[in-house]
């Protein structure tokens, strides 16, 4: 053993007992990235024994690591004086296999300087992938499968949420106002009946594409049953909503929508209603724009209705401008 090798192992010398406990993976380096020593679940997560570890020339032959896309080498490594931990580093081992790391850095100075170090690595791969089935579970619950649109669980959930945060709010404040636009395909049975049930889904496909395009980024779109869906639209109000379905009822009955080459006319009725904070719950407002939507539905639909509380008036003429 070299000097440089009985410096380092010396300083390891107080960690050997803990080390024997150690569930994680760990490495004891030289100043040149070179393996003096480890374990067998450091020798796992490389793809290769214990025995072929220690004779790689370095760290480097045993994975290749990147942080944020940057390679990350054990020259990097030891030029730190401090200890520090990196998260969610990818490595790729010498077998090819792919793990994230978290890697644990302690290094051994001799006068302030780095003659070596002692790593320990966390295989989380597996935590990472549950974690990553865990967000696409929850996410799946609450989104329609078709549209990829929030669901009608979703709009529950956000709207108690919005309630209790709207009734915090200043009572001057802009971001106090919300209002809901509740929207129906119109005759969409008889796309149904005439096209087919693939058409009847194309178009509710289109519709949520165009919902999307149409309004703002903060604006949350809910498909709420069948062909209905719902909009929350925070920090707006009745007259404002009223001008984005609009622009939005336009886009839809311009559109064409063509499916197997067959071109199928579309049009959309909507109702809209404002929350009134402090004064009724939100399952009222919902309960407001139906009324509203229903106003436009037996108005002649292709249109947009707004109940203020008190009444409900037409919004703008069906004719698409």
């Amino acid at each position: 053993m070299t000097k440089d090798a009985k410096n380092v192992m010396d300083a390891f010398l107080p960690y050997e007992k803990f080390c024997k406990v150690v569930l994680d993976g760990y490495l004891v380096v030289d100043h040149a990235g070179r393996i003096f020593k480890s374990n067998p679940e450091a020798a796992a997560m490389m793809g290769v024994s214990q025995k072929q570890l220690l004779k790689l020339d370095s760290f480097n032959d045993a994975i290749k690591i990147t942080l944020m896309g940057n390679s990350l080498s054990i020259e990097d490594i030891l030029k730190n004086e401090i200890p520090y931990r990196a998260d969610q580093l990818e490595g790729v081992a010498s077998n090819g296999s792919k793990v994230v790391l978290t890697l644990s850095y302690f290094p051994f100075l001799d006068a302030g300087v780095v003659i070596g170090a002692f790593i320990l690595l966390r295989n989380m791969t597996g935590e990472m992938q549950r974690d990553k089935n865990y967000v696409n579970k929850s996410l799946n619950s609450i989104t329609d499968p078709l549209t990829t649109l929030f669901n009608r669980r979703h709009l529950e959930e956000e709207l108690a949420r919005e309630e209790i945060n709207l009734a915090r709010m200043p009572l001057d404040s802009d971001h106090r106002n919300m209002t809901i636009i509740m929207c129906d395909i119109d005759h969409f049975k008889k796309v149904n009946d005439k096209y087919g049930h693939p058409a009847g889904d194309y178009v509710i496909k289109k519709v949520s594409e165009i919902f999307k395009e149409s309004f703002r980024k903060t604006d949350v779109i809910f498909r709420y049953g069948g062909e209905e869906f719902i909009i929350m639209l925070p920090a707006s109000e009745s007259i404002g909503t009223a001008i984005a379905a609009n622009k939005a009822r336009v886009a839809i009955e311009k559109y064409k929508f063509e499916f197997e080459g067959v071109t199928i006319p579309i049009q959309i009725s909507m109702g809209v209603a404002q929350i009134m904070v402090g004064q009724e719950a939100a399952a009222a407002t919902i309960a407001r724009a139906d009324a509203a939507l229903y106003f436009s539905k037996h108005n002649g639909r292709n249109q947009v209705s707004i109940h203020d509380g008190k009444e409900i008036v037409s919004f703008m003429a069906k004719t698409a401008a």
